[in-house]
């Protein structure tokens, strides 16, 4: 038997990434053009998944969502460790002045599990943000991390590497990264474990040291809560 990846299984599951994050109905080119495969193989993707809910069509022959879809989201929600602890503990602990952040890594995109701004309800924080690229979020530095800066500088160009590099290394040397942007805010990640996931502060604006390390004692804090074992 192959132990190579099933190529198919790997553009069905980019193919339908890519239509959920996009928010809005897509044709094949586009979403072909986005995957950088060819348009047919798509068009059959697509069309295989529409025969078991996963996508649908509108009037336009664009393609959405599926109500299985909805399906998988529920039941994702329902078996991950990941969701089923942090949640209750963000919605009950999470700093309320600032916003919050939890997300993942996918394809060097940041996938934002949860994200709470000052005056926002858990509706709204739950997959509250759209996808960011990794090198744009500092949930992706932390995670980022993780690999070889050989493998990170065959993907990033050096425009990319120039913002990533520095807070990469500060993430392997202290176990979490600070970025302090350019129009004075201060946003901190720090990795979640074996989850594979990172927990975020930021819209801190013009802030000292002593606040930057008192947030950095908080994210820690928290951090340690979601990750503790039940």
């Amino acid at each position: 038997m192959s132990s190579q990846p099933n190529q198919s299984l790997i553009d069905g599951i980019r193919c339908l990434q890519y239509l959920v994050s996009s928010g809005r109905a897509i044709g094949c080119r586009e979403l072909a053009r986005l995957m950088g495969i060819n348009t047919t193989r798509v068009n059959r993707l697509l069309m295989t998944m529409a025969s078991i809910g996963l996508t649908m069509q509108d009037e336009q022959r664009r393609y959405l969502p599926g109500p299985g879809i909805h399906a998988l989201a529920a039941q994702s929600i329902r078996g991950s460790a990941l969701f089923s602890q942090a949640l209750p503990l963000l919605e009950r602990h999470a700093p309320k002045d600032i916003v919050v952040a939890m997300g993942v890594l996918w394809e060097d995109q940041v996938i934002y599990i949860w994200h709470s701004a000052p005056g926002t309800q858990m509706s709204q924080a739950l997959a509250g943000f759209h996808m960011l690229p990794a090198w744009q979020s500092v949930i992706g530095m932390a995670l980022l991390a993780a690999e070889s800066d050989e493998d990170l500088m065959a993907r990033f160009t050096p425009e990319q590497w120039q913002q990533l590099g520095p807070h990469i290394h500060q993430q392997r040397e202290q176990g979490y990264v600070v970025w302090h942007h350019d129009d004075g805010e201060v946003s901190m990640a720090q990795p979640l474990g074996a989850h594979s996931a990172a927990l975020a502060f930021a819209g801190m604006w013009q802030v000292d040291e002593a606040r930057i390390r008192s947030r950095r004692d908080e994210l820690q804090l928290l951090a340690g809560l979601l990750t503790r074992k039940s």
